[in-house]
């Protein structure tokens, strides 16, 4: 492995491999290491389907959807890959629920033609709802679905096309602040003119002063068989988050035979080294309760599957400079909600990286307030660098 490169970059999840990818199209020098291999099942970016959506409650995000749409048609040009299946998407739940009308409002205004559903009309287009009375939706045309499996594979092979350096089972394992960034890795140490750190739940480990700063959580996903699969293909049934007690979330039959949803009703504190598979109790019961009660026609469990989320307060992506290294730049773009920002984030991150500034780089991005500045004196790598 090179000792020196000028654009280093931990983690090919999502945000990194995109990061690398915008780079070295622009003719960077990029090196990516991963820990595992691409498109692992132990972080967050993996499977068949994430939800692409524009029907956000805040303004901000909602905007950074849509323009990450044009992102995601780009990258679609130039691989010759289909990344994005458009679906459309519900938002249900009790008529005149506030985060509903929020929902409404924020597609409204980028006019996006949102329709409000009521319970009948619900009922007239996706039977395979079986809701209360008292519920409403909101269709939003543009929603759909993105895959990580698909998407990274993607990033990674363009990447190399553009001649960045992608290697495998290559473990980060500390961070040196100095003149130039330096990484210990399993493989021995690098320097660099800029570090992007993407590593998702293991970002806590490699810079500390985050840790009061991200909660990584345990997640679950279940997967059902449809009594009648042709209805719960794309073409008939959009992706979907319900306004309730269950805070689901789920699409159609993607990748595999089956309706996938998860619900957020309790999600344990873990991290990357030392999270479990085992999918909660409470998750599984939720899971199923939910797909008895509001899609009785696709409750047959086929199999659940675990990942992480790495929140930041409130939800938002961290996109900053380290505190003490303007060199080094702290990507956690991810809060549960991430994956349909891929390829606008990894023009983020590059600008970022060039000290450039992007018309969609947020304040809100910012590190938070309670980060833990790194404050003791650092010793050398070992090899002197």
């Amino acid at each position: 492995m090179r000792q020196h490169v000028q654009f280093l970059v931990i983690g090919a999840g999502a945000a990194g491999s995109a990061a690398a990818y915008a780079l070295a199209r622009r003719g960077q020098d990029v090196l990516l290491l991963e820990q595992f291999q691409i498109g692992h099942g132990r972080g967050s970016s993996f499977g068949p389907s994430r939800i692409f959506r524009l029907a956000y409650e805040e303004p901000d995000y909602a905007g950074l959807a849509q323009a990450a749409l044009a992102s995601w048609r780009a990258l679609e040009s130039e691989s010759g890959q289909q990344l994005y299946w458009r679906t459309g998407g519900l938002d249900l739940g009790p008529a005149g629920t506030p985060s509903l009308e929020a929902v409404h409002a924020s597609l409204s205004a980028l006019d996006a033609s949102p329709e409000h559903l009521s319970r009948r009309e619900l009922a007239r287009r996706y039977p395979q709802w079986q809701v209360p009375p008292d519920w409403e939706a909101v269709y939003s045309p543009e929603a759909g679905i993105v895959s990580p499996q698909i998407t990274l594979r993607v990033l990674t092979d363009l990447a190399r096309q553009h001649g960045a350096h992608v290697l495998e089972s290559v473990a980060a394992l500390e961070i040196q602040i100095g003149q130039q960034p330096a990484v210990l890795t399993s493989m021995g140490a690098v320097t660099c003119d800029h570090l992007i750190v993407a590593a998702g739940a293991w970002l806590p480990r490699l810079v500390p002063g985050l840790q009061p700063s991200l909660s990584v959580t345990l997640a679950a996903s279940s997967f059902y068989r449809p009594d009648d699969l042709a209805a719960f293909e794309p073409e008939r049934f959009p992706v979907f988050i319900t306004h309730d007690e269950f805070q689901a979330y789920g699409f159609p039959a993607f990748g595999v035979p089956g309706v996938k949803i998860g619900v957020d009703v309790v999600r344990p504190v873990t991290s990357g080294d030392t999270r479990s598979f085992e999918v909660p109790p409470q998750v599984s019961e939720a899971s199923d309760t939910f797909m008895r009660r509001y899609l009785p026609e696709a409750s047959a469990v086929m199999e659940r599957q675990t990942c992480l989320i790495t929140r930041a307060p409130g939800g938002d992506f961290i996109l900053a400079p380290h505190p003490d290294c303007p060199q080094i730049t702290l990507a956690s773009p991810c809060s549960g909600h991430g994956f349909k920002f891929t390829p606008l984030l990894g023009e983020l991150l590059a600008a970022h990286a060039l000290g450039e500034k992007h018309p969609w780089h947020l304040p809100r991005f910012a590190l938070p307030p309670q980060t833990v500045r790194q404050t003791a004196e650092q010793q050398p790598l070992p090899g002197g660098l």
